[in-house]
């Protein structure tokens, strides 16, 4: 009654005071109160983000008794003027008592929500049912607690301690293997974590570049499962840890990303590959402090036909576009090839392009020449990862499936690796130059995968760059200019070279990016007719 009587005049209500009759479970005293009641505490909170003070000692409430039955209730108290202004009449959908989902509202969210539709469409669809937003009933964010309060009830307490009875027991196997899980305020679980020995192994080998993604969510409780993916020297996926979370959210995300830190003795990565997940962004700059962070170039160029139109039918523009994400050597080149694309295709009034632009950083090699990424691009090889698991499980698993069905694929990668191993050390890989001092000496060194890469650059530097020019500084130093030889590009690249200590470097920053030497150093040694490289090469 009271709850009402607030939404008509445009207030939220809270419950206050409650007490019962003595040795009994009958009320004797009911309050309800303004939600805008009493004072909060001001405690001071190193968070970046802090919610609203909403408090302001307001007085007014209405006080409830009953007789020892508890079936006369008499209005003993009622205080009706209010301290702060009241909500408008356009506002009062949006008052907390005044929102509910329905038994009918919520049986059709969970039943369009299993169907595959998003929570923020089955909720626009309900706002055209019933004629807008303000006569829902309950806002968005409340649909969305609904949808995650539906999720975590599904979780069975027997098939989480099933999941949790398999994690002990390889934790008794394997003296390394760690896990973590995550609960509710029902000790129900929401979240869960593991690393096994192999995967700290690989990540303390291999662990400089990192992929995560969360886009699988085959399971029977609709959870996102997010592995962390690395590369090996046999150019392999190697898998360095994984989570099963109930909802992306930056208090998840900063959850799995601490958990993960835990596990491998605070060891950050050098660079981390995600898609454009704002809540990832926020935890990985929150948690990460220090790694580079990159988008996937594939999730960006998929959407940027339907984001900018022209790309559709101006080759040219789309040109530059793509020039922009992966083919700049510096800041400058990007800037230049940047702004020649929005003049030639009017594009200075594309959002899209705006906000991409201010995130430049975080997706265009140009502005990554200073650290290790492999030369990888998207997240693609995570998206491998979750095509394996297609084949592991379906809708209706349970998290024990998932969980052993992620292992099953983590060993089939592993087998993988064993095989390639066995077969780089009996046999030795085929020069395509059989004379070469330097293909030879190098060799003995890389996995036949990481040769065939290597060779690949000294064949392109041998046969399709050109000296343009040599300067020599002093008795050691020297500066070459270099292009290609077809003149399919104009762009001009600069090696320096120590004659004394053989060091290079080149203004593509292959070497620092990819970990292999660029076909313009390769040219310059094959130029001076170095036949063994230095440890330069294998730093």
């Amino acid at each position: 009654m009271y709850c009402e009587y607030a939404h008509s005049m445009s207030f939220s209500v809270r419950k206050e005071h409650l007490s019962y009759w003595i040795h009994t479970r009958i009320i004797k005293c009911r309050a309800f109160c303004c939600a805008k009641a009493g004072l909060k505490k001001v405690r001071p909170s190193p968070k970046k983000y802090r919610k609203l003070e909403t408090r302001t000692g307001c007085l007014a409430c209405i006080y409830f008794t009953t007789d020892t039955e508890g079936r006369n209730w008499t209005v003993t108290k009622f205080v009706e003027e209010h301290n702060h202004p009241l909500a408008m009449e356009n506002e009062q959908h949006l008052l907390r008592s005044a929102r509910s989902i329905s038994k009918m509202q919520g049986s059709l969210i969970k039943n369009l929500t299993d169907a595959g539709v998003k929570t923020v469409h089955a909720y626009n669809f309900l706002s055209n049912e019933v004629g807008g937003f303000e006569n829902v009933g309950f806002s968005k964010s409340d649909a969305y607690n609904f949808v995650q309060r539906e999720k975590r009830a599904l979780i069975e307490r027997g098939d989480s301690l099933s999941l949790l009875k398999i994690l002990q027991e390889k934790q008794l196997e394997d003296s390394m293997f760690s896990y973590d899980v995550r609960t509710d305020e029902l000790s129900r679980l929401t979240s869960f974590f593991w690393m096994d020995g192999q995967s700290k192994i690989d990540y303390d080998c291999y662990g400089d570049v990192v992929i995560f993604d969360t886009t699988y969510r085959l399971n029977k409780y609709n959870l996102a499962c997010a592995p962390f993916i690395a590369v090996n020297n046999h150019w392999q996926n190697v898998f360095v840890g994984g989570a099963f979370i109930s909802e992306e959210s930056i208090d998840s995300f900063c959850w799995v990303f601490n958990t993960f830190l835990k596990f491998v003795g605070g060891k950050l990565p050098t660079t981390i590959f995600t898609d454009q997940d704002q809540a990832m962004a926020v935890a990985i700059e929150r948690v990460f402090t220090g790694t580079r962070h990159r988008l996937c170039q594939w999730h960006i160029s998929k959407k940027a036909p339907s984001k900018v139109s022209c790309f559709n039918n101006e080759k040219s523009v789309r040109g530059l576009f793509y020039q922009c994400m992966s083919k700049c050597d510096s800041e400058l080149e990007f800037d230049r090839y940047w702004n020649e694309m929005i003049n030639r295709g009017n594009l200075q009034e594309n959002r899209w392009l705006g906000d991409l632009h201010r995130a430049r950083r975080n997706w265009s090699t140009a502005f990554n020449k200073d650290v290790l990424d492999l030369g990888i691009l998207s997240t693609q090889r995570s998206e491998s990862a979750n095509n394996g698991l297609h084949g592991c499980s379906k809708t209706t698993s349970t998290l024990v499936e998932c969980f052993m069905g992620l292992e099953k694929l983590v060993g089939s990668w592993r087998r993988g690796e064993r095989d390639e191993d066995f077969r780089c050390k009996q046999g030795a890989v085929s020069l395509k130059v059989r004379s070469c001092a330097m293909l030879k000496h190098v060799s003995k060194f890389y996995t036949s995968k990481m040769f065939v890469r290597f060779e690949q650059a000294f064949m392109e530097g041998a046969a399709g760059v050109c000296v343009v020019d040599e300067t020599r500084h002093d008795e050691n130093n020297y500066l070459y200019v270099t292009k290609l030889c077809d003149g399919s590009d104009d762009k001009r690249w600069f090696v320096s070279y120590n004659s004394k200590t053989n060091e290079t470097a080149c203004s593509c920053r292959g070497f620092e990016t990819r970990g292999i030497l660029c076909k313009h150093i390769l040219r310059i040694y094959n130029l001076k007719k170095y036949k063994r490289n230095s440890t330069h090469i294998f730093a």
